[in-house]
């Protein structure tokens, strides 16, 4: 089936279920004839990126900050959004440069700090059409900020805590998908793009990428061939960070190292522990479920993954979010934006969740990981 298929929507599919497939008209006719069990979805997943583009076009360009959250932002938004954070926290916020994209766009990152030496990054956009994973870790960071004085949970975490957060790892790609196509996946080399969160060194190479151009796993020429992952690479490299998460859609899924195999990881109960605490936090705002996995439980795993890079490289517990919707169904990449704030209340529970976790446990991610922690 799958060599019908134009594209995989189900980055994370329960291997006895379903997954959702991108599929031509002539590709679903084909299924019918070999007898091959299937339901549409989205009978047209054009006519929904026009509908949300008509929408976005309808939308007042300088929303106020009160409902910045209530429509997508596109990269240049975002940008301006990110300063106006510092400005309105200039002791607590700090905007960051960690370099610049392939075509020259800035990678930004927000530090919310007050001098904890608990370090947390959270990050998101790695693929371009995810555009509710730039939406919540941005969101997570203004909560951060406005709950401090409000919130004796935040604050208190906040004392032992420093959040660096970068809500658009690629932003070649995420511009490309609001202007060009809105089901853009990777960055913009050569047009064809290489897909960063397959760019990583831990087991570049392997199964679940791609070396065909033309594939959505494109893997690139070498491990960390692009600026993008580069700059991720360096952020790990010159600090400690002691905890990840990294933002995608859709499924609703929390996952954990590995997956590029099905080994276990060495910290594979303390992975399960903290991502069930996280999972019932996730779940307390609207009843949402996030399930928990390792990512291996993807039908043909994910090599070269930046939650394994940053795990067996750098011994960071990393964990990758896969947001709402849990199915195709439920929109896919275009999820609607009345379901931005609730899918924010759910990605902090679950990072305030996980901060308490390492407050609490000031020696993890603990000893014996996949590779060696480096200070």
């Amino acid at each position: 089936m799958l060599a019908l298929s134009e594209d995989v929507w189900s980055e994370h599919p329960d291997p006895r279920g379903p997954i959702v497939v991108v599929l031509a008209p002539p590709s679903v006719e084909a299924l019918a004839r070999r007898g091959i069990r299937h339901r549409l979805v989205i009978d047209d997943i054009d006519a929904v990126a026009a509908e949300e583009r008509c929408r976005l076009g309808r939308r007042l360009p300088n929303a106020t900050a009160s409902d910045w959250f209530a429509d997508y932002r596109d990269v240049d938004e975002v940008g301006v959004y990110m300063a106006e954070l510092r400005d309105q926290h200039p002791g607590l916020a700090r905007l960051r440069s960690l370099g610049t994209s392939l075509e020259g766009q800035p990678l930004r990152a927000l530090e919310i700090s007050r001098g904890g030496d608990i370090r947390i990054v959270l990050s998101g956009g790695q693929h371009a059409r995810e555009w509710i994973a730039v939406m919540v870790p941005l969101c997570i960071a203004e909560r951060l900020l406005n709950g401090q004085d409000a919130s004796p949970r935040i604050r208190a975490i906040l004392d032992s805590v420093s959040f660096v957060v970068v809500p658009v790892a690629n932003p070649d790609g995420y511009r490309h998908s609001w202007r060009v196509d809105r089901y853009w996946r990777k960055n913009r080399r050569g047009g064809y793009g290489v897909d960063l969160n397959r760019n990583y060194g831990v087991a570049w190479g392997r199964a679940g990428s791609s070396a065909d151009r033309s594939s959505p796993n494109y893997r690139g020429e070498h491990a960390f061939s692009e600026p993008e992952t580069r700059a991720m690479r360096d952020l790990f490299e010159t600090e400690k960070v002691r905890a990840h998460v990294d933002f995608h859609s859709f499924s609703q899924l929390i996952l954990y190292p590995w997956s590029h195999t099905r080994d276990d990881p060495p910290d594979r109960d303390e992975f399960a522990a903290i991502a069930d605490r996280m999972s019932s936090a996730m779940f307390a705002p609207h009843g949402v479920k996030y399930g928990i996995r390792p990512g291996s439980d993807l039908t043909i795993g994910a090599s070269g993954t930046l939650g394994d890079w940053v795990y067996g490289e750098h011994a960071v517990l990393a964990f990758t979010i896969e947001l709402r919707p849990a199915s195709g169904s439920g929109g896919g990449f275009v999820l609607p934006p009345e379901q931005i704030v609730p899918t924010c209340k759910e990605g902090l529970g679950g990072v305030l969740e996980l901060a308490e976790w390492m407050i609490r446990d000031a020696s993890a991610p603990g000893a014996g990981t996949g590779g060696p922690a480096r200070d």
